[in-house]
C-alpha cells in the first residue's frame, strides 16, 4: 500500500488528506478480497476481455 501513517499527519489540505484515506481503504478492500477468493474482484475485472455488444448504439 502506498500510504504511510505520517503523510496524514502532515499538513495536507483536507481534501486532499480525505482523498488519501479513500484510496488507502479501497486498497485494502481489494486487498482483503483478493485473499479471500471472492469473485469479481478489481484484479479479475481488469484481466476480463472486453465485449461489444451487437445491437450498441452509433456513435
Amino acid at each position: 500500500m502506498k500510504a504511510n501513517s505520517d503523510r496524514h499527519d502532515q499538513h495536507l489540505p483536507e481534501h486532499q488528506r480525505i482523498a488519501d484515506l479513500v484510496d488507502d481503504m479501497e486498497d485494502r478492500l481489494v486487498a482483503e478480497r483478493e485473499a479471500k477468493g471472492i469473485a469479481g474482484n478489481a484484479s479479475e475485472r481488469k484481466q476480463a476481455e472486453q465485449v461489444e455488444p451487437d445491437d450498441q448504439a452509433p456513435e
